[in-house]
């Protein structure tokens, strides 16, 4: 048995996955496989330093220590060949914050920002709300894959005279990891027109084990100083709630104007707790990992062997990270409205494929990161709403 297949109750926890369905989806009793954090018990070495920490009473102003970066720098020296010093290193709160703090630093107001589509949605709502305009280059869906459209991205830059470009790698929600031929390509498109990358890394510690995460700025590392790198260990280790991440700015000019923007903010320190899950999660939480990792794949077979069994007409994307499964429900003879309302009384939660653009109507984002008991029963749901 592994430890993943426990069920903890979460229900009385200001869970906002568990405790906010019935308000999100309008029914109690809702087996919720929507927003992405996962039903685990982080590991066991970051509970006992914050029983620690907990037991010594003292919550004071908090600093980032040497052994906070030293850390990082380890893990991603270790995990992802990625390379960068101390003074690389600036913290902030959560990787949405920092899309919004990268935005603003390398953009003006009325600038167009390309993404692809789909996407993460934070990407194109903070990049409304920082007053930005939003251009979407759509990723084709072939042979159960994304794939990037260099045309399309080469046409949009043109047309709309892009000042920044925003790529989630590996992809949320397609669950993506983008091959180093991709990202070359990518950034030598950027680079040809000189446009700034952002790279949310976010789930890089979460592609399966036959295939591997490129950080943009090791894969192309002669464009380095024009990419901005935002990775944290909240998803890796499920730890959303402590508020911790971290940007890799190699280019100092640029890191300069970054720190600038958080002395006006006042938003660059982090609470204690994220420091120490931080520190202890990526120094001890090695083999947690590599075990997760088997769980959620195992979770993916389960899901994908069963819906071709029970509802082949629903296409499964293949996974190469993440832990969200992107399912092509297009072949129904539903609309998107009416397949969500059947899924949903049939008691599972999921979010629609339209919430992540317009170019993913019909497609479904459904979270696997839960017990196999769990697992079963809101994939069992699934099912049952798609054959209503």
């Amino acid at each position: 048995m592994s430890q993943f297949d426990e069920v903890i109750p979460r229900l009385g926890t200001d869970s906002e996955k568990w405790d906010g369905a019935e308000e999100l989806f309008g029914r109690k009793g809702i087996i919720p496989m929507w927003v992405a954090d996962m039903d685990f018990r982080a590991p066991e070495p970051v509970l006992q330093a914050f029983k620690a920490r907990v037991e010594h009473g003292v919550f004071g102003y908090s600093a980032h220590s040497d052994q906070v970066k030293d850390a990082i720098i380890s893990w991603n020296a270790r995990r992802h060949q990625f390379h960068f010093t101390k003074e690389d290193l600036l913290f902030n709160t959560a990787v949405v914050p920092s899309i919004s703090l990268a935005i603003r630093v390398l953009t003006n107001e009325g600038d167009a920002v390309l993404m692809h589509s789909p996407i993460y949605p934070p990407f194109f709502n903070v990049t409304k709300e920082t007053k930005r305009k939003v251009v979407m280059s759509p990723l084709k869906y072939e042979n159960d894959r994304l794939h990037i459209d260099l045309v399309d991205m080469e046409e949009k830059i043109q047309q709309e005279n892009v000042k920044l470009f925003i790529l989630c790698n590996p992809q949320n929600p397609g669950g993506r990891a983008w091959s180093l031929e991709d990202l070359k390509q990518m950034v030598a498109l950027c680079k040809k027109y000189q446009i700034p990358i952002l790279s949310d890394e976010i789930h890089a510690d979460l592609v399966i084990k036959s295939l591997k995460h490129y950080p943009l700025a090791v894969a192309t590392p002669d464009y380095q100083d024009q990419i901005i790198t935002l990775m944290a260990p909240t998803k890796t280790f499920n730890l959303a709630a402590i508020k911790a991440s971290y940007l890799v700015i190699t280019n100092e000019k640029l890191r300069d104007r970054f720190k600038e923007f958080q002395r006006y903010e006042h938003a660059a320190g982090l609470n204690v707790f994220g420091l120490i899950g931080m520190e202890t999660a990526y120094n001890e939480g090695e083999a947690w990992l590599d075990e997760l990792r088997d769980y959620i794949y195992s979770n993916y077979q389960y899901v994908k062997e069963t819906l071709k069994k029970e509802v082949p007409e629903i296409g499964v994307t293949e996974l190469e990270a993440t832990y969200l499964m992107w399912l092509d429900a297009r072949a129904l003879a539903k609309d998107e409205k009416t397949l969500y309302q059947d899924i949903i009384d049939a008691g599972c939660g999921v979010q629609m494929g339209s919430g992540f653009g317009k170019s993913s109507y019909g497609f479904i984002r459904l979270n696997i990161a839960c017990p196999k008991e769990t697992l079963k029963k809101g994939v069992a749901a699934l099912i049952a709403g798609i054959k209503h």
